[in-house]
């Protein structure tokens, strides 16, 4: 399964990118709305996971033009914590659904598979199997006559692109289209050895019949498939699955967190000069329109990152300085005192040391700042 997700956020994009990777979706990455709405036009996407604001184009507009244009692709809108007028904007504008950037891990897939399965993409069968070889999208385990098959992830979402699409003829270019992200994209050979590859070890775990067939100058389709096995042997596979691949999926996405959250940590020194920057522009009166916009963005993106790794209480004060910069754009009075007090409380909630506290986040873990 393929998805675009738009974003301008460098660590949110590290944080859900890597949470969808590791459950075997491709992801294509772009920041801009411009080019998402470009992207989304040309390539056929399974899914499209969309921020509202996004440098050239905002994400309310891109939805809005897509469903112009008779774009039937699920868009599933990213938001602030409530953010309800957002929510109501993207709906309206034609997004099939919404989350919050703050959600867990677990509620963000769900919502993945759900949109997935109303575009009409995903089978609504619980197993996908070609005789008595199953591939258990819920636990992203296979197994041959109750026997896990230990497969790579780029083996195993080949696999699966095959049983879905029992009937269809597959190019080697179709293949790269489906199982690679547009930047990673590789060679068409490639997809030979990648074929080579789970043949060997569909072989190797005592499967007598290929269930691939080639057609020369083609390329490659899945073979009518044998009887299967009993309902009990079935059942049986999906509960060995189930036990392997939730332990297994969660370390992946546990992993994953972690790296974001200190990357994102990390960019918390910089940012702080930025807002020292801009607070000084501010009290000297000496701020362009440009310079405004420019501040807006980077408040937006912290607000976001925030929310989404966790940090709740300087989220929501990253939010109210948004807000009170863009009535300031609106309204082109003189700054208020109590944006200049938002900005001095967001940049105590950043500034280390951080209190020993632990805080509520489902995988990073970050420390709670200051009540």
């Amino acid at each position: 399964m393929k998805v675009l997700f738009v974003e301008d956020d460098p660590y949110t994009c590290e944080l859900i990118a890597g949470i969808l990777d590791t459950n075997r979706y491709a992801v294509d990455i772009v920041a801009d709305g411009e080019t998402g709405l470009e992207m989304a036009i040309q390539w056929p996407y399974d899914l499209i996971l969309l921020d509202v604001m996004l440098p050239k184009l905002n994400g309310i507009e891109v939805c809005r033009q897509l469903r112009s244009r008779a774009c039937q692709t699920p868009v599933l809108m990213l938001t602030a914590r409530g953010a309800s007028q957002d929510v109501i904007s993207g709906l309206d504008a034609g997004a099939d659904d919404y989350v919050v950037k703050s959600c867990e891990p677990d509620q963000l897939l769900a919502r993945v598979r759900a949109l997935l399965r109303r575009g009409g993409e995903v089978s609504s069968r619980p197993l996908l199997t070609w005789g008595d070889l199953c591939l258990d999208p819920a636990s992203a385990q296979v197994t041959f006559q109750q026997a896990i098959v230990p497969c790579r992830p780029r083996e195993y979402t080949l696999l699966e692109l095959f049983l879905r699409n029992p009937q269809r003829l597959l190019s080697r270019s179709n293949i790269i289209d489906n199982l690679w992200s547009f930047d990673d994209a590789p060679v068409e050979g490639s997809v030979t050895t990648l074929i080579k590859d789970l043949r060997h070890r569909l072989k190797a775990a005592g499967m007598a019949a290929d269930p691939i067939e080639t057609v020369y100058g083609l390329g490659y389709r899945l073979k009518p498939g044998p009887s299967k096995g009993g309902a009990g042997a079935i059942a049986s596979s999906r509960v060995a699955a189930v036990a392997m691949g939730e332990s297994s999926s969660t370390a992946k996405v546990q992993a994953a967190l972690q790296a974001a959250g200190a990357k994102f940590r990390a960019s918390w020194p910089q940012r702080l000069a930025t807002l020292a920057q801009a607070e000084q522009a501010i009290q000297a009166g000496d701020l362009s329109l440009k310079q405004l916009q420019e501040i807006l963005s980077q408040v937006h993106k912290l607000a976001g990152g925030l929310g989404t790794f966790g940090y709740d209480q300087a989220a929501a004060i990253a939010e109210t300085l948004e807000q009170s910069i863009r009535d300031q754009m609106h309204q082109q009075t003189h700054w208020s005192q109590h944006c200049l007090e938002a900005l001095d409380s967001l940049q105590q909630e950043l500034s280390p040391p951080a209190p020993p506290e632990q805080h509520r986040a489902p995988a990073t873990e970050p420390v709670k700042h200051r009540e």
